[in-house]
């Protein structure tokens, strides 16, 4: 009789395995401890991942004429340290006869040939074009004839350049390059409108990822 109460009363205060209070985690193979945060900084020069930057620059063409330009860009890696950039600019055309502002999309594609975790080195090309207030570039004679600039013209160039990282929580960086900067509208309206003019563009600014 004993052994019967002792049995029942075990069986009330028994708990039920499903209601445990405290069970034991279980393990996710799927889970890495390793995995990175969702907001991490992409390492610059990674495929696959957006940029912008803001930057301005001055170019001289050692005589006359000394062009000033702003600019924001947005910048993606198409592969390991090759990146293709859209570019919108804002020209001020100080030359001789009537100076311009102008409103200049570009393309461009960059190759940082040189990647180290602090800094690297790159070369570009690029071409765009510009749509001026007035003649770019201005009139001027040539050979003993004037020749008329337009208002739309193109802009290729070619460059070398650096970017340095300056704080490696946000990922910015500043850069600096030295370009040749183009002004042609190539020959649209006949070859005796075209005074092309070449400078040497140093520019700087910043680069953050998006």
């Amino acid at each position: 009789m004993i052994q019967v109460i002792l049995l029942a009363a075990a069986s009330c205060t028994a708990v039920p395995a499903s209601e445990s209070p405290n069970p034991a985690p279980r393990f996710d193979a799927s889970m890495r401890l390793d995995e990175p945060a969702g907001d991490a900084v992409p390492r610059f020069g990674q495929a696959d991942t957006w940029w912008w930057s803001l930057s301005a620059g001055a170019a001289h063409d050692f005589d006359e004429a000394t062009d000033v330009n702003v600019n924001i860009a947005a910048r993606y890696f198409l592969a390991e340290d090759v990146e293709f950039t859209i570019e919108l600019g804002l020209w001020y055309y100080n030359q001789p006869g009537d100076d311009a502002l102008g409103l200049n999309p570009n393309m461009v594609f960059r190759w940082h040939c040189v990647n180290r975790e602090r800094f690297t080195l790159y070369a570009d090309v690029g071409i765009g074009v510009v749509i001026a207030t007035d003649d770019v570039p201005a009139a001027r004679e040539i050979e003993g004839e004037v020749e008329d600039g337009t208002p739309f013209a193109f802009t290729p160039r070619a460059g070398v350049g650096a970017t340095f990282r300056l704080d490696e929580s946000s990922g910015a960086r500043a850069e600096i390059g030295l370009r040749w900067a183009h002004v042609s509208n190539a020959r649209l309206t006949g070859d005796d409108d075209n005074p092309a003019r070449d400078s040497a563009m140093l520019y700087a600014g910043l680069i953050f990822p998006f």
